[in-house]
């Protein structure tokens, strides 16, 4: 059992503070303790409308995910899996959801939530094997879990090749991501190129194009188009134009990433697209918000000379 312990252990830790092109779960922050009060009380107005129980659980979920309570959006969608049934969607945001704690927790425990997220997924795609964002989301954690916590290198790629005849995008994404984690350089850079190929083809700066590129993905996929556009500094302008769409969003209420994160995202795509003093204000944003933000600092030293203070800013 402790060598169990010992692989789950490995697994967390793939998610560490170090910037990557794939890997995010870092930047989402959990409930603050000073925002419980706040939180308690909008669940309770909520409960106090007269409403069905299912339109009250869709809007406590919205709060739940504002103020990032994992666990009760968990609650919530397995009782309103319970009432409306399965269904693709809502088992991705169960397995998802999961996936998250099992990411935080970092403890034996966490285990559980590790199975739930494998389980949710699978099931997605039982209901619906075409199902993008499950796919997405399934090859990753196959590929990153241990085996003897349930990961299948073999069954992730099989996946991927899936993917590959319902989207080219997405299996660029998803292969180039497979093989950075297997540190084959030589592989994860034809995939990226690819993916870049295919992101420059769909010209989604074009206002209909974006409905129409984004509208079978996940909420979060114009972020990951953002957050692998400035890391390699490539397709800059479709980075922020698929940003853009997802801070514009209606979706973006339900958004779990830090803010200064995504300001940041926002202030390099800026930075690489040659207008400097709109980084400067975006990136200042982010310090704002989290003036402790090491990414936010590092970026604003190394490409401005500037140390940031925020007892200037005040």
């Amino acid at each position: 059992m402790n060598n169990y312990f010992f692989f789950f252990l490995i697994f967390l830790n793939l998610y560490s503070q170090k910037e990557s092109p794939f890997e995010n779960l870092n930047f989402i922050k959990n409930i603050s303790d000073n925002n419980n009060e706040i939180y308690k009380q909008e669940l309770d107005e909520l409960r106090t409308n007269e409403a069905s129980e299912i339109d009250i659980i869709k809007k406590e979920i919205f709060v739940a995910t504002k103020f990032r309570d994992l666990k009760k959006i968990i609650e919530l969608l397995n009782r309103q899996i319970e009432i409306e049934g399965e269904s693709p969607d809502l088992l991705y945001q169960l397995g998802g959801t999961n996936g998250i704690l099992a990411s935080q927790k970092k403890n034996f425990f966490s285990i559980i939530y590790l199975n739930e997220m494998l389980r949710s997924f699978s099931r997605a795609l039982e209901l619906d094997p075409n199902h993008i964002p499950t796919l997405e989301a399934y090859i990753d954690a196959l590929y990153s879990v241990p085996k003897i916590l349930g990961g299948d290198k073999k069954r992730a790629i099989k996946l991927a090749e899936r993917l590959n005849q319902i989207s080219k995008i997405d299996w660029h994404l998803s292969m180039a991501m497979i093989y950075f984690k297997n540190e084959n350089n030589e592989m994860s850079n034809l995939h990226l190129n690819n993916f870049f190929e295919e992101l420059s083809s769909l010209s989604i700066c074009e206002k209909n194009n974006l409905k129409i590129s984004f509208s079978k993905k996940s909420n979060n996929f114009p972020l990951k188009i953002s957050q692998i556009t400035s890391f390699f500094g490539k397709e800059v302008d479709s980075g922020l134009c698929a940003l853009n769409f997802y801070m514009e969003s209606p979706n973006f209420k339900k958004n779990l990433y830090s803010l200064e994160w995504i300001y940041y995202l926002k202030s390099k795509l800026t930075f690489l697209n040659g207008n400097r003093e709109e980084s400067i204000r975006l990136i200042k944003l982010a310090l704002d918000l989290n003036p402790e933000f090491e990414l936010g600092k590092t970026f604003l030293k190394t490409n401005f000379k500037i140390k940031y203070d925020f007892n200037l800013l005040l």
